[in-house]
């Protein structure tokens, strides 16, 4: 049986964050084609942007905290025999 502790994987905000930004752009582009509608284009993507700003900001405040509240707790010890 295997004693070493599994390591956590690390979840990829970025990739979630830009693949959310595609998808966005392509819908609203979508959209723009089908209902025939105008697009203030430079103002939709410095919002589009600034909102990926946040999401990723606050995903990295979570993800702060959530380490700080792990880190008080000890590891167990490598070797059982130290």
């Amino acid at each position: 049986m295997n004693s070493k502790p599994t390591r956590e994987t690390k979840f990829p905000t970025g990739t979630l964050v830009f693949g959310l930004i595609l998808v966005v752009v392509a819908v609203v582009s979508l959209s723009n084609t089908i209902f025939d509608w105008t697009l203030d284009t430079p103002l939709f993507f410095i919002s589009l942007i600034a909102l990926a700003g946040i999401v990723m900001i606050v995903s990295g405040i979570a993800s702060a905290m959530k380490r700080g509240n792990r880190d008080d707790e000890l590891p167990p010890p490598a070797n059982p025999n130290y």
